[in-house]
């Protein structure tokens, strides 16, 4: 009798550490999935928007307070229509970047995107309007109001295929 408890027990412990390690693994690949997904949500540039998003450049200098106040007082009053419009926001200002209205981390860096836009710093401000495909579509000197961004934005044909589809 003593030896088939002898047996059970080591087959209960021969178990557990079997469990023990099936559960490592288990925990190992979870955190390399989640690890994997939060390295994916990192922007990097402006080309990890494209095709996914239209953006919205906002470039300021710092004695221009007031006109970039009134431009997020207007996208503030719309934030689900620039959400329908997969619109997002990006404030360059005193060299540095801001994503306005998304909550994934970024590396993109000011003078690259400066660059890549060709944005005339000397201005005191500037909005662009970036389609999905990359592209430049509109550029002003004033703060846009949203019934001009979302005409502009509702005329491209990859929105007009959006509304189309139910998008």
């Amino acid at each position: 009798m003593y030896h088939h408890y002898a047996d059970f027990t080591s087959c209960q412990t021969t178990c557990t550490i079997s469990s023990f390690k099936n559960m490592r693994y288990i925990y190992v690949s979870i955190f390399l999935i989640i690890f994997m997904s939060c390295s994916k949500a990192q922007i990097k540039d402006l080309h990890d928007f494209q095709w996914k998003n239209r953006l919205l450049i906002i470039c300021t200098n710092s004695d221009t307070q007031s006109q970039i106040e009134h431009q997020l007082a207007e996208i503030e009053k719309a934030k689900k229509d620039f959400a329908e419009r997969d619109l997002k926001v990006v404030i360059l200002k005193n060299q540095k970047v801001e994503i306005w209205n998304s909550s994934a981390s970024h590396q993109l860096a000011y003078g690259q995107i400066i660059q890549e836009l060709n944005i005339r710093t000397e201005k005191s401000y500037q909005n662009l309007l970036i389609g999905k495909d990359g592209g430049v579509k509109l550029r002003e000197d004033s703060p846009i109001s949203n019934q001009k961004l979302f005409n502009t934005i509702d005329a491209m044909p990859m929105r007009q295929r959006e509304m189309r589809d139910g998008n």
